[in-house]
């Protein structure tokens, strides 16, 4: 599924190949990283509701459940979230 150039190793080609998907550590900064996990909190937490996301929980029906970023598969659509979005953005990315 890789080309054969410069642009990749021949580990990250072959861990792609292995597991469809490539890890590139310290790709994006520490304090982005921070930013980005604070804004997700707090959509997960309801603090915020950009207009058009979606999450994706796992839902437990019980009276004493405490919802949590923890309960979260996946943030969809989350494209009118100026903070979130930014990470789509980076030019690293």
């Amino acid at each position: 599924y890789t080309l054969d150039n410069n642009i990749l190793t021949a580990e990250q080609r072959q861990f792609y190949e292995d597991n469809g998907y490539l890890l590139i550590k310290m790709l994006v900064s520490d304090e982005d990283i921070e930013r980005f996990r604070k804004e997700f909190v707090r959509i997960c937490n309801k603090e915020v509701n950009p207009l058009g996301v979606l999450i994706t929980r796992h839902e437990i029906h019980r009276p004493n459940f405490i919802q949590s970023e923890k309960k979260v598969n996946k943030v969809h659509d989350f494209q009118e979230d100026k903070d979130l979005f930014r990470y789509c953005t980076l030019p690293e990315v």
